[in-house]
């Protein structure tokens, strides 16, 4: 648990350096400097072409996108409510009523994305 705490600790002062690198100040300084977090390489992004904003296909993919991650979300909440159950966690039941409104967000995100001429039978 500590050691994560440091980890968890060294990102967020990596980010906030991040931050003031960003906005053109220094970085913040401490009385106490974290351990240097090695950030990934990361290249220059290939320049995008630019889609119009009423392309059918690119709404198409953003919505499939958005309930395929709603979905993940979903499950994973599900996985928490029931792991949490299972366990005789105290906070078992919030996390279960959590979970029904995250489901619950995604089956409305699932519906609005289906195509409204579909035949269901």
């Amino acid at each position: 648990a500590a050691s994560a705490k440091a980890r968890a600790d060294q990102a967020v002062a990596h980010l906030q350096a991040l931050k003031a690198q960003a906005e053109g100040s220094p970085a913040l300084s401490s009385s106490t400097s974290p351990a240097p977090v090695s950030a990934p390489s990361v290249a220059e992004p290939a320049p995008v072409a630019a889609v119009p904003a009423k392309a059918p296909e690119a709404r198409s993919g953003t919505k499939k996108l958005r309930v395929w991650v709603a979905e993940k979300r979903a499950k994973l909440f599900m996985w928490a409510a029931t792991t949490a159950a299972d366990k005789g966690i105290p906070q078992a039941a919030m996390i279960k009523a959590k979970a029904d409104q995250v489901v619950a967000a995604f089956e409305a995100l699932k519906e609005q994305a289906a195509p409204k001429n579909m035949v269901l039978g």
